[in-house]
């Protein structure tokens, strides 16, 4: 087994620029998984398609001064030139001509990782070689025409395969400008459990099967309400000098991973059809350096976290007279970015950057 491992861990930095096939060869047999992947951040994550991690990429200084795209890694991993993006003073950055860069993170290229190997500034993807031999978590599977399989594979099953890019990044001031900070509270839920929930429908045209794991990958991108809501409980509670909000964060990592994300907690009293909204209550966490906020490559440390924690429980209390009638809905949720910082990047006009996104939510009647 270590033998092999060095075997693929040669094979990922001899043949870092691989060939890989293009997604929409998956659709002729796995037509529900390609159309879950498609309406996905994974298909949409290059700087063409990504309005968020375009604005920060103009303004990071690898762009202007280093000519270097060394979000490529993780963004656009199955391009044929990687190798040329990810080094320094070159002249190559991302080319929307370049049709395998408009991969993005292409189906092949996740299921044929066989490993994730730990680094200082983040962690490596351990691919195969071999072109046409895929890997994943089913327990048993049907020989494919087109390619070889191996099932059962416990990267795919235990969220490991995740890592590669999910787990941490450093800048090169060795801080830690995010991480997944991962605690598996009951030992069960995992990247995979959360984020590709069993769903209805047929793994392939080949193989029929009554559900298989779904490709929309839900999270902050995708509908939350409908996926993870379960992970996130609301209650209401009535006291003397108002009510109170109790958020149990059933969550096996914090409330936002990136620095530039914001959850919210809002409040509002609907007393005789008017709406009364209440101060919102912000969680967050801000980097920078010398106790002042800066960008991601210059940051030296937290400057204020206030995010909900894996598996916190925390209540809020409303100083608020209430009176019969009154109807209490709260509604917590995530922004993409924070709408402070919406001006900064250029995104004030660009509606997906703006919009609140619903996780969880309740309504108390006042009796």
């Amino acid at each position: 087994m270590k033998n092999v491992f060095l075997v693929l861990l040669f094979s990922y930095f001899a043949f870092a620029s691989m060939s890989f096939e293009k997604n929409q060869k998956c659709s002729s047999c796995h037509p529900m998984i390609y159309q879950e992947y498609q309406a996905s951040q994974h298909a949409n994550s290059t700087v063409f398609k990504d309005p968020i991690h375009s604005a920060v990429y103009d303004k990071h200084p690898q762009k202007n001064k280093l000519q270097k795209y060394r979000c490529a890694k993780c963004h656009t991993p199955a391009a044929d030139n990687i190798e040329e993006l990810l080094q320094v003073n070159n002249g190559v950055i991302p080319d929307v001509k370049n049709d395998t860069q408009n991969e993005a993170v292409a189906c092949a290229f996740c299921h044929r990782i066989v490993d994730i190997q730990g680094g200082a500034a983040m962690n490596k993807n351990i691919v195969s070689k071999e072109e046409r031999k895929y890997f994943a978590n089913l327990k048993s599977h049907h020989n494919s025409a087109f390619h070889d399989i191996e099932t059962n594979v416990a990267v795919f099953e235990n969220g490991k395969l995740c890592m590669g890019c999910h787990m941490h990044k450093t800048n090169k001031q060795k801080f830690e400008v995010c991480s997944t900070e991962h605690n598996n509270m009951d030992g069960k839920n995992n990247c995979i459990t959360c984020h590709m929930p069993k769903v209805a429908g047929s793994v392939s045209n080949v193989h029929k099967t009554k559900e298989h794991a779904f490709h929309g990958f839900p999270g902050i991108h995708g509908d939350m309400q409908k996926y993870l809501a379960k992970y996130v409980d609301l209650k209401i509670k009535k006291n003397v000098n108002g009510f109170s909000v109790t958020i149990s964060h059933n969550v096996t990592h914090s409330s936002t991973l990136h620095p530039l994300r914001m959850s919210q907690l809002k409040v509002e009293i609907v007393r005789e059809g008017k709406s009364i909204h209440l101060k919102p209550i912000n969680f967050f966490k801000t980097i920078g350096k010398d106790g002042k906020v800066s960008p991601p490559w210059l940051a030296t440390e937290i400057v204020n976290d206030s995010r909900l924690k894996a598996g916190e429980t925390k209540s809020f209390n409303f100083d608020f007279k209430l009176a019969k009638g009154d109807e209490i809905s709260a509604q917590f949720g995530h922004y993409l970015i924070k709408p402070k910082a919406l001006k900064k990047f250029g995104l004030e006009h660009h509606e997906e950057s703006k919009r609140f996104r619903v996780i969880a939510q309740m309504r108390l009647k006042v009796e």
